[in-house]
């Protein structure tokens, strides 16, 4: 996983050069004015770009991929993201859905840990990475509008 914020000077220092360019090309957007739903950035990365209220993290299950990692950056509101960057048992998992490229379990995350996003921020998983997006910051619901960015891992 890793955390980054667009306003950041040089904020993209180290990062893979196709994920510095999706960075770069996201700079450019008004991300406010971008219309839900699905947006081709190139022939193999899109983005998805949603509005939701966030909810309580024991109401929502953990994902992951295993073809595509996930640029997930907050446009408004503030979203916290419990995620686990170990190994984990996908005997747990519900079947893995190839089409969509995700498998979802109830079960915790091993090793949990958390990130709040506010605005400009966004947290990258990478394939097999446990995340649950869309948790309550201190217990409260918000109007979240996010995107997130799908990147498959063989481009890196």
């Amino acid at each position: 996983m890793i955390l980054g914020d667009l306003n950041k000077d040089n904020g993209t220092l180290g990062l893979s050069p196709v994920i510095a360019e999706v960075c770069e090309y996201l700079k450019g957007l008004d991300l406010q004015a971008l219309t839900l739903g699905r947006h081709e950035i190139n022939d193999d990365i899109f983005m998805n770009v949603m509005e939701f209220e966030t909810a309580a993290a024991d109401s929502k299950k953990s994902e992951l991929h295993h073809r595509y990692l996930d640029v997930q950056l907050l446009i408004s509101g503030a979203e916290l993201i419990e995620f686990g960057v170990g190994n984990p048992d996908l005997s747990g998992y519900e079947d893995y859905q190839d089409e969509d490229d995700y498998q979802l379990t109830a079960q915790p995350i091993a090793y949990k840990n958390s990130v709040l996003l506010a605005p400009n921020m966004f947290a990258i998983f990478f394939p097999y990475e446990a995340h649950k997006p869309g948790c309550h910051v201190d217990g409260q619901s918000v109007k979240v509008k996010k995107l997130v960015v799908k990147i498959p891992y063989s481009l890196l």
